[in-house]
């Protein structure tokens, strides 16, 4: 019998010339319904597999949009029918003029305005993150062990994140924690996880690890690291039992995340399968990365940097958003060429 490790591939994908079934509305202007705003890419942390161990080189402070600018192209992506918007970094908390980043998109009258953030700054930022108008904060975190989380995150304290979960919890009610799952680093606490969805009234969602950049976990094999999505299911329920498919327009994003409930549970498992089974079809998003480049996707495809625009007037930052569009690929490769923390994955 053969004995050698299973190959998983990252992802199939069919290379001849026919585009996927859907691809026109995705591709099209009208179809952008999310805007992902990355304010900085710096962060306290160093997580493995979004940041460099070495060598980062950060964007010059002077180069990042301020906020002004964030509003302006905030205002060209309202016109155009975006009505969510999510605040990334780097770790968003990290600039001081965060609220009043979220002010001004606010100020729009968007749908649903929300953050992704490490929790450590936000014992002290979640009440005026809230009062200036976000919405919720989903919380990235791969491990609940102390010695671990900070193996992972270059030093982090899981203490400082706990008081930052709470603070969220306490401001905000309903979380959403994001779970990067990595074979041979914290699968075995997908359970753990599951049974904090059960317990509390929340979204976790483990997310399927994703190549970008070049990091520890990067430049080897990412098929050693992918645990898959159904793998996963596998393992969860082997422990807690059948998990229940439900409807994703119960979510208040417009993520791709497939939607399961926990027999008995409070709240909710969410899968994100972008390597596994890539959504590309019904990619609805565009990213904004903090130094001004409009990308079409976190892996690949077309970029445009909009700060030389942004004295031309909404009509030429409209036109660069629609030209930002069609450059979205038909499916995303299985390595993306920039770190997360400079796209605001």
């Amino acid at each position: 019998m053969n004995s050698s490790p299973l190959r998983i591939p990252l992802p199939v994908l069919d290379p001849g010339p026919q585009r996927p079934r859907h691809a026109v509305g995705p591709r099209s202007l009208e179809a952008v319904r999310m805007l992902r705003i990355s304010v900085t890419d710096r962060c306290n942390l160093r997580c493995r597999y979004c940041m460099p161990e070495e060598g980062v080189r950060f964007e010059p402070r002077e180069n990042l949009l301020t906020v002004d600018s964030i509003a302006r192209i905030a205002g060209v992506a309202w016109d155009i029918g975006v009505r969510h918007f999510k605040i990334t970094g780097g770790e968003p908390t990290v600039r001081s003029d965060l609220s009043e980043i979220v002010r001004v998109i606010r100020e729009l009258g968007p749908s649903d305005l929300s953050l992704t953030s490490n929790a450590i700054h936000l014992h002290r930022l979640a009440g005026p993150l809230k009062e200036a108008g976000l919405d919720r904060v989903t919380l990235s975190v791969d491990s609940l062990q102390k010695d671990r989380y900070a193996r992972i995150t270059g030093g982090g304290r899981i203490d400082l994140f706990h008081r930052g979960l709470e603070a969220a919890a306490e401001t905000f009610g309903r979380l959403k924690l994001n779970v990067v799952v990595m074979r041979g680093v914290n699968e075995d606490e997908l359970v753990d996880f599951a049974r904090l969805a059960m317990e509390r009234d929340w979204t976790v969602r483990f997310i399927e690890f994703m190549p970008l950049g070049s990091s520890s976990l990067t430049d080897g094999d990412p098929a050693d690291v992918l645990v898959t999505a159904e793998e996963m299911v596998e393992m969860i329920e082997a422990e807690i039992g059948p998990l229940i498919s439900l409807d994703p327009s119960r979510d208040p994003g417009v993520g791709p995340a497939r939607l399961l409930a926990c027999p008995g549970g409070r709240g909710r498992i969410g899968l994100i399968h972008a390597m596994s089974r890539p959504f590309c079809e019904s990619c609805n998003r565009l990213r904004l990365t903090a130094d001004g480049v409009l990308r079409s996707c976190l892996f690949d495809g077309g970029e445009i940097d909009l700060r030389p625009l942004l004295d031309e007037g909404p009509e030429v930052i409209r036109d660069a958003f629609a030209r930002c569009t069609a450059l979205k690929p038909e499916v995303h490769g299985s390595r993306g060429d920039r770190a997360m923390s400079s796209i605001g994955g």
